[in-house]
């Protein structure tokens, strides 16, 4: 997982797919020790991984808390409401 900081929020790469153009990823956006969130989206076709995980933990679709743990099981803090 690449994971990039952001002042307070820590940005973690779970997943990253780039097939005929299209960048699709899945990020956690973890508030040090407040919360986090999971959020799935596009990106630019011809973003870098840090350009994609930024992009989606700012713009994209918030995942449900069980399938956000389901996919980064390590992160122990509350779930953002």
């Amino acid at each position: 997982m690449k994971q990039q900081e952001a002042g307070t929020r820590q940005i973690i790469g779970g997943r990253f797919y780039n097939t005929n153009y299209y960048v699709t990823a899945i990020v956690a956006s973890i508030t040090t020790g407040i919360d986090w969130a999971a959020y799935i989206g596009g990106a630019p076709h011809d973003a870098s991984y840090e350009q994609a995980y930024q992009f989606v933990a700012d713009r994209g679709c918030k995942l449900d808390e069980g399938l956000a743990r389901f996919i980064f099981p390590d992160i122990e803090l509350p779930y953002r409401r």
